[in-house]
């Protein structure tokens, strides 16, 4: 496995809807490296059952899914800085 430090990081799940085609999804793994213009693609895979699309978010003590649904009720929004996110952030 390689470790790469990119750019920007690209992950595109497209479904192919050729008959013919070997497999019904192509997920291509692309990154731009650091100070250059370019698109490098590390991996393609292929398959025929859907991807499963999973962020993951890392609290230093534990590693926990993001975008679960739950059955709490989210805290009221009193502030645009709550609205995007940026609560606490200085």
């Amino acid at each position: 496995m390689s470790i790469i430090k990119a750019s920007k990081c690209e992950v595109e799940i497209q479904e192919q809807t050729d008959p013919d085609c070997a497999c019904r999804y192509m997920t291509v793994l692309s990154y731009e490296p650091e100070g250059t213009l370019s698109k490098e693609i590390i991996s393609v895979v292929l398959t025929d059952k859907r991807p499963i699309v999973k962020q993951t978010l890392d609290l230093g003590n534990r590693i926990v899914e993001k975008n679960v649904a739950t059955v709490k009720k989210p805290k009221d929004i009193t502030t645009p800085e709550q609205l995007v996110g940026l609560e606490g952030h200085e």
